[in-house]
């Protein structure tokens, strides 16, 4: 088996080694990946949690079985702004791809005056802005509030709809939710057919701010029991909704096709 990371700072994942078929989801730069098969032009990659698709190999640069297992060890950052411009070195030149989006893991080695090192799982080293990345405590999570993580969504409000998004230059339902998550590594799946299984299920009458509340193959966080943050295709993109009749922004639909919600914190 062969193991590579991400080359660009956004690639697509294909449902079909084919540029013509439906884009399953996106990987993130420096995002490590086992390779499954070849074919032509693209190879069949899974993500750690075992998420498969077919990518472009011009944006993928293998590496050892020993170099993937020690960056997902050492992965301990957060690209928290929407971009983070990539460096060669503190404060000078950007270096390809450029920037870097919302949601990428990296690798922080070191500390600078108002910049961090961080290192490729090939060991190449670049540079981020301090101000750009936040640490990744698993340990602290456990303490992460429901209100922040629908304060997070709130930043992305506008952002368009895009089917099989993860970054901000466009979300789908599952993408948004999942990449909030990611923010304060929070671990949840990637499609909303998994996630429907993660937390507890509660009432509807119990739903607090940063719960998920699915609807018909569709999901978002609530803010309260009768609003809803999500991305929307029919609503065009990063909306909040109401789930009340006689509120702003009502949604019959979603008021129609509320299936359960799950509490995750």
């Amino acid at each position: 088996m062969k193991y590579a990371f991400i080359t660009t700072n956004l690639l697509d994942l294909w449902s079909r080694p084919d540029y013509d078929s439906e884009r399953a989801s996106q990987l993130l730069f420096a995002e490590p990946v086992k390779v499954l098969k070849e074919s032509r032009e693209f190879w069949q990659v899974a993500q750690t949690d075992n998420y498969t698709g077919w990518a472009d190999k011009r944006f993928l640069k293998t590496i050892s079985k020993s170099a993937f297992e020690y960056y997902l060890k050492k992965t301990n950052a957060v690209v928290a702004l929407d971009r983070a411009r990539l460096l060669t070195s503190p404060g000078n030149k950007t270096t390809e791809p450029y920037f870097l989006y919302y949601g990428t893991g990296v690798w922080i080695s070191h500390l600078y005056k108002g910049y961090c090192k961080a290192v490729l799982p090939d060991k190449t080293v670049v540079f981020l802005k301090s101000r750009a990345v936040r640490p990744i405590n698993k340990k602290k999570s456990k303490n992460i509030f429901g209100k922040r993580l629908v304060n997070e969504a709130f930043k992305f409000l506008g952002v368009p709809y895009l089917w099989g998004g993860i970054s901000p230059a466009g979300f789908d339902c599952s993408g948004l939710v999942r990449a909030i998550c990611s923010r304060y590594g929070l671990y949840i799946p990637r499609d909303t057919a998994e996630q429907i299984n993660t937390g507890i299920k509660i009432s509807r009458d119990e739903v607090r701010a940063g719960d998920l509340i699915f609807f018909k193959r569709h999901v978002g966080f609530a803010i309260g029991k009768e609003k809803v943050i999500h991305a929307s295709r029919g609503g065009g993109g990063v909306r909040i909704n109401s789930l009340k009749p006689d509120m702003p922004n009502y949604r019959a639909d979603l008021d129609r096709d509320y299936n359960q919600a799950r509490r995750i914190l």
